[in-house]
C-alpha cells in the first residue's frame, strides 16, 4: 500500500516537472465542479472557534 501510494506521487510529481508552463497553466486552473465546491462548503462549515467558543460567525450574504 505504501509502496502503491509512493509510485502514485512520484508519477504525479514526474507528470508535473514534464509539463510546459502553459500546459500546467490549463492542467491547474480548471473551474472547480459543483462538488468539489460543494466539499469546499461543507468543510468550511466544519470550523469552529477557537478561542470563543460562542462566536458564531455569519452564514451566507
Amino acid at each position: 500500500m505504501k509502496i502503491k501510494n509512493q509510485l502514485q506521487k512520484q508519477h504525479e510529481k514526474d507528470f508535473e516537472g514534464n509539463l510546459s508552463f502553459a500546459e500546467w497553466l490549463d492542467y491547474f486552473s480548471k473551474e472547480p465542479t459543483s462538488k468539489e465546491l460543494d466539499d469546499m462548503e461543507k468543510e468550511s462549515l466544519k470550523i469552529t472557534p477557537i478561542n470563543n467558543k460562542h462566536y458564531q460567525p455569519l452564514k451566507g450574504a
